[in-house]
């Protein structure tokens, strides 16, 4: 554990303290009774911090606050005179880049926002968009209506504004108040370096759409292609002066379209370059393919585009429709409406290696997969890259030699959650594949040389050398566990770690073992272990403060995240490889970077949040030192009752030590009895520092719940294969036992409580043991047999046996294997050892878990005379979404624990069933 905290973390710690605004003392010093608990009432004042951004002089920080009743407020503060300025009913602030302007989009109060969601169906008229744009300087403000977007130049003071009808996009100088409007505008995009801005200029009949420039600095629009097509998209590449479109190409001959691929470089000068991809110009593009509009990415030097190509089915020809057309004439008497008399079949063949419904979800309608190609600008040069053999393809734009999968003779395995692969090299210069490895379950990226690459095989991490051809195991004989054997899903392999990111001179890269960074090394030299967290159990991982950074410079500091295993701390380290690693912050919070660091400015921004901390946002430097705290959220907290929370330790089914957060009530009182709630999903104490605010509509709320005066336990669970209902089961029971020998909860007053996977734990648990007084499940699974053979249009319209067999189920084989496994771990199938009172909760609209898993349950209830009560809401999915839905439920896990678990009276439904004519009636005088 880590104990001895450096100097300047105890200095930070106590400027954060102090800026937190004396909480601790403030707390101390009013007494327990005087604080009062909260009610519905209090819980609409509660705020969440979103929106952090920096201007990238650093001068401006701003964020937002919601509260649970919809009452946004924008705040924008001065890292210069530290002084903050509120903008109430306002989000999605947004800094020009040179930090002198600020847009912001007005929204109604919560209480207009809901006026106008009843008067929604009334009034179908769309209510306009109002904007302001904020001088940061002088504080004059202007004011506008109807735009949809508002986007600043990244040079210069201009602002494109377009309006919500009629696609007219406005260009505006804010300093001189000067306008020029384009009309018929799709979309647009601002040249990074440059005031410049690109336009798709889109009209009903085709006829004038083009790829249009417009200089504000000179003022002279340019037409860069004119075509009566379609442009889709279009992107300046990242600091350059070269622009990518894709423009749209119908063929009378084919369904369907194609796309062309259009460059131009060199923009800002006298003469531009512009190169177009038409695959009717390759003699040997493929015939009857298409370019499709996905997956497209543009080599950072612009001589080279990744696209994909899928087949293109052809038109009927003429002569072909008059033959059918003829055909169907001398038929008509003989076999009228031919085509309604065709069935509504499917065949499903049992070798479909992806289902039909998985193949009518899909994009394409079919197994067919869209296969990766490059064309490389300068030499004009096509080449498929991807084939029927090697399907997929790890693009690296940059790079010559990119990994080509081939999955194909794992296919049988990888229908059920096991794929592996064959590994090729392909040379995108030339399209030569070779097959290098066999029976691989993961591979990374290639070097910035395009030498070496690593993968991950029989638990070891190895380094393929591409010239040499040859294979190293590079994790054999390190001090460290890379596979994350914790993993408790029976894969055959476990996963790695992982694999970071290679060093810009392609002579090491950065893999992660269970707490530590390591650097490995392509020329022999050996390995280095950056981090040491072992010794205290702490988690390193490399930070990337620049998110477009795709390798490192190793010979600059890097920053490190740092997470406490089993503290939960956390925190941020800096150092160069090879050198002592400096620790900079590390406290018993959740802290989190909220924005990059800026190199002109190095400043930084950070959140800070715990339980009892409400989250709040802080500006540092790259040190984390001199914290300013900016934000002040939930202030009024201070007014209020709040409960605490700590860590336990009790052993699992495994019979290893595992971990629980134990909330205590608000207003706790030693040597008072309290009822405790058991939230159950899988690994919860990982949300130890989490701060949850109150709320109306969260109905498994951990706050509501202690401040209604009960214990609150988060178990971790580890599942046992093939016997997750029983694991969970036993590792339940001595949580639970645990926190009852600590002396605060009263054993005969425990509910069970949990969602989905937690619904199923929560559902089938009680079977097996009496110590809950009461559970609620949500959206459960109850009949695993049916359930493992069942088809969930939320993944896509896939089989569940993979999910069931070695993923979140880890049944770890199927139900005619393992039979017994799957009826003892079936609630509906042990319901006659069912005694606790049982809360069910489906939407009939669940794609996740359909309801008829809770019916089962219902019906199985019934005819064992158990005390189950089952809600369904109407049109709802697996998690609810209608607030006077979300509420609802809420009250009624409040009453069904207030009735059990704390002696109150119970209302009806919970214990007589309701006729459906009177629960009619009470619905349609809800109010009443």
């Amino acid at each position: 554990m880590f104990n001895n905290t450096p100097l300047k973390l105890l200095i930070f710690n106590l400027l954060v303290l102090i800026s937190i605004g004396n909480f601790t003392v403030i707390a101390q010093e009013i007494k327990k009774d005087s604080l009062k608990t909260l009610t519905p009432d209090d819980y609409g004042q509660w705020e969440s911090l979103s929106g952090v951004s920096i201007s990238k002089n650093g001068n401006w920080v701003t964020y937002k606050t919601v509260t649970q009743d919809k009452d946004y407020i924008t705040q924008i503060f001065n890292t210069q005179d530290k002084a903050t300025q509120a903008f109430p009913n306002t989000t999605a602030a947004t800094f020009s880049n040179e930090g002198e302007w600020v847009s912001l989009t007005k929204v109604p109060t919560g209480k207009e926002a809901k006026k106008l969601s009843k008067n929604k169906s009334k009034d179908k008229k769309k209510q306009p968009t109002k904007s302001l744009i904020y001088n940061l300087v002088s504080k004059d403000t202007l004011e506008l209506e109807g735009f949809q977007s508002i986007t600043f130049s990244n040079t210069g003071s201009y602002a494109a504004m377009k309006r919500n009808e009629g696609n007219t996009l406005i260009i505006k100088n804010l300093k001189s108040g000067h306008e020029i409007s384009f009309g018929n505008v799709k979309t647009y995009s601002w040249q990074e370096n440059n005031a410049v801005i690109a336009m798709i200029i889109d009209t009903k009949d085709k006829i004038g759409n083009a790829i249009q420039i417009y200089n504000t600095k000179t003022e002279v629009l340019k037409v860069l292609d004119q075509k009566n097509a379609a442009y889709v998209s279009l992107k300046w590449l990242e600091d350059s002066d070269e622009l990518f479109a894709v423009r749209k190409h119908e063929d009378e001959n084919y369904e369907n379209e194609t796309y062309h691929l259009l460059l131009w470089k060199n923009l800002n000068s006298k003469k531009p370059s512009f190169y177009v991809f038409d695959q009717s110009q390759f003699n040997n593009f493929p015939i009857n393919t298409r370019v499709l509009n996905s997956r497209i990415t543009v080599s950072k030097n612009a001589n080279s585009i990744y696209f994909t190509t899928f087949s293109w089915q052809k038109t009927k020809s003429e002569e072909e429709k008059k033959s059918i057309k003829k055909d169907t004439l001398s038929k008509e008497k003989e076999t009228p409406n031919k085509k309604e008399e065709a069935p509504d079949v499917e065949i499903w063949n049992s070798k479909d290696l992806v289902i039909i419904p998985a193949q009518k979800k899909s994009k394409m309608k079919g197994i067919e997969q869209p296969l990766n190609a490059v064309w490389h600008i300068n030499e004009n040069r096509f080449v498929v890259l991807g084939d029927d053999l090697v399907e997929t393809i790890q693009v690296q734009a940059d790079n010559k030699i990119v990994i080509g999968l081939d999955g194909t003779p794992y296919d049988f395995e990888a229908m059920f959650g096991r794929p592996s692969y064959d590994i090729y090299t392909v040379n995108n210069i030339t399209g030569e594949k070779n097959k290098v490895l066999e029976n691989v379950t993961k591979v990374w990226s290639v070097s910035p040389n395009n030498h070496f690459f690593s993968y991950l095989k029989e638990d070891n991490i190895h380094l393929y050398d591409i010239t040499k051809k040859t294979s190293t195991n590079i994790t054999k004989n390190l001090d460290g566990v890379f596979i994350n054997f914790d993993d408790d899903h029976p894969l055959p392999q476990k996963s790695a770690y992982g694999f970071e990111v290679w060093s810009k001179d392609s002579k090491s890269f950065f893999i992660y073992s269970k707490f530590n960074v390591w650097q490995i090394f392509t020329n022999g030299t050996p390995s280095r272990k950056i981090t040491h967290g072992e010794k205290d159990s702490i988690v390193y991982r490399i930070i990337k403060l620049d998110r477009k950074q795709k390798e490192l410079n190793v010979e600059k500091p890097m920053y490190f995240s740092m997470y406490g295993l089993y503290t939960k701390k956390t925190g941020y380290a800096k150092g160069i490889p090879g050198k002592p690693i400096k620790m900079l912050i590390y406290d018993n919070a959740r802290i989190s970077l909220a924005s990059s660091k800026l190199e002109d400015s190095g400043k930084m921004l950070i959140t800070r949040q715990s339980y009892k901390e409400s989250p709040n946002l802080f500006l540092t430097n790259t040190l984390f030192r001199s914290p300013v705290k900016i934000s002040n959220t939930n202030a009024f907290q201070k007014d209020y009752a709040w409960g605490r929370a700590e860590l336990i330790e009790f052993e699992n089914a495994l019979g290893k030590k595992s971990q629980a957060i134990l909330y205590y009530p608000a207003n706790y009182e030693k040597g008072k009895k309290y009822p405790m709630i058991t939230y159950v999903y899988e690994k919860l104490t990982n949300g130890f520092h989490r701060y949850k605010p109150p709320s109306k509509y969260d109905y498994y709320n951990t706050t509501v719940w202690t401040q209604n005066g009960y214990f609150v336990l988060n178990p971790d669970i580890d599942f046992i294969t093939g016997e997750p209902g029983t694991s969970s089961t036993t590792t339940l029971e001595n949580a639970v036992k645990t926190v009852v020998e600590m002396g605060d909860v009263d054993a005969n007053k425990v509910g069970l409580i949990g969602h989905s996977w937690g619904g199923y734990q929560a559902g089938f648990v009680p079977t097996q043991t009496d110590i809950f007084a009461a559970s609620v499940a949500g959206a459960g699974l109850t009949e695993l047999i049916a359930m493992n053979l069942a088809v969930t249009p939320a993944f896509g319209g896939r089989p569940e046996n993979d999910h069931f067999e070695v993923g979140q189920e880890r049944m770890g084989s199927a139900p005619w294997v393992s039979p017994k496994n799957y009826i003892r771990n079936s609630s509906v199938m042990q319901i006659e050892k069912l005694n606790t009172p049982l809360l069910f909760e489906v939407g009939d609209n669940d794609m996740n878990v359909n309801w008829s898993q809770g019916i089962a349950y219902y019906n199985a209830a019934r005819r064992a005379n158990k005390p189950f009560v089952l809600l369904v809401y109407e049109k709802e999915g697996h998690g609810l979404r209608k607030d006077k839905n979300r509420h609802d439920y809420q009250q009624r896990i409040l009453k069904w624990f207030g009735h059990y678990l704390k002696g109150e009276k119970a209302e009806d439904w919970i214990i007589e069933g309701i006729p459906y004519d009177e629960q009619q009636r009470r619905l349609k005088n809800w109010k009443e």
